[in-house]
């Protein structure tokens, strides 16, 4: 928890003071305001998923966003694992709950960088059919994001991300049978949202 909790005060530290910094400027700026956006991250889509998420950004630039998705966890993810060979692992995220907090460079409506935190909730089915069986467990995901607001017109807008995330099961067992399933301490990982904004 001491890593979960240290990645989240840098985090948040880093976005108050970049929000902070550029407070001022954003404040001086004529007619800009607040606008909220739905966007989904279009790649669940293609692993046999869906998401949603609704987010919020201040005209100083700072951003909140909550969603919840689904997923099929993509074989070549899996495929990484010691045990895989043994157990043919197949895994499916149920349900996924995300907060992300960030600071949009330059505010709402804007083409440009945006950097912050994020915490995802997953809750994973795995099953190997090799073995015989499947485990069901809950992990938690926090760390660093960061992507690009690219809009294709006034509301759409492209969103890539990557995060790195500091990754711990928390209730459940990643386990088939006795065998483990590693589930990676940190990991990176990316998406691609498209959104529409207000």
């Amino acid at each position: 928890m001491n890593h979960l909790l240290n990645t989240l005060i840098v985090s948040f530290a880093l976005t108050s003071v970049s929000a902070a910094v550029h407070a001022q400027t954003a404040s001086e700026e004529p007619g800009r305001k607040a606008s909220v956006a739905i966007e989904s991250d279009v790649l669940s889509y293609f692993i046999s998923g869906n998401s949603g998420m609704v987010n919020v950004s201040l005209p100083s630039g700072v951003q909140v966003a909550l969603g919840s998705g689904r997923y099929d966890v993509p074989s070549f993810l899996l495929e990484g694992d010691d045990n895989y060979e043994k157990a043919k692992w197949k895994a499916t995220a149920t349900s996924v709950q995300v907060l992300r907090m960030t600071y949009r460079f330059n505010g709402p409506r804007k083409n440009g960088p945006a950097v912050g935190a994020v915490v995802l909730n997953q809750n994973w089915k795995l099953r190997s059919e090799t073995l015989g069986g499947e485990a069901r467990f809950k992990q938690i995901n926090a760390g660093l994001t960061g992507g690009y607001y690219l809009h294709l017109g006034k509301h759409l807008y492209l969103y890539p991300t990557v995060a790195f995330t500091w990754n711990d099961v928390y209730s459940g067992s990643a386990s088939v049978r006795g065998t483990n399933y590693n589930v990676a301490k940190f990991a990176p990982n990316a998406s691609l949202h498209m959104g529409w904004e207000f």
